[in-house]
């Protein structure tokens, strides 16, 4: 089963084996820059008969440069649609992909967002009943009723 720590933690490999720097997001102060921030939050879970589900997450990633420039902005922009966009991230025994990001700047960081959606079996556990030793079935009839007992 994938959890939201697996995602964060490839995504955050995927960066770290590129030669970035990725910072926790409890660090708001205080941060080496160039730096990534990652964060991974659940959008949905869809059932798909009793035991999988449609799992959709949200992944956002920020980028804090060194030099605040545009042009360093743009790069790493297409560094992250190569990582994400056009490569899949290897998580747990699964390649996740997404077909779509979306970006957005303050002008001083750049953030991607973008949606990794897959298939998993539910944790729900199918109850088991106690195996029944007597069957005892009633027929009503015109004339009475018939009972009969049946050891199993």
């Amino acid at each position: 089963m994938i959890t939201l720590q697996d995602i964060q933690t490839a995504v955050a490999a995927k960066l770290i084996k590129n030669g970035y720097t990725v910072t926790a997001n409890e660090v708001t102060q205080g941060f080496n820059k160039p730096t990534f921030f990652i964060d991974v939050l659940p959008v949905s879970a869809q059932l798909q008969g009793k035991f999988y589900e449609m799992v959709t997450v949200s992944v956002e990633i920020t980028y804090h440069p060194e030099i605040e420039t545009r042009e360093e902005l743009l790069r790493i922009s297409e560094q992250m649609k190569q990582f994400f966009l056009y490569e899949s991230v290897p998580v747990c025994d699964r390649f996740l992909s997404t077909d779509e990001m979306v970006f957005d700047t303050d002008k001083s960081a750049l953030t991607a967002y973008f949606e990794l959606e897959f298939m998993q079996e539910t944790n729900i556990t199918e109850k088991e009943y106690p195996k029944m030793k007597q069957l005892q079935t009633e027929v009503k009839q015109n004339n009475g009723t018939a009972t009969d007992h049946y050891s199993v």
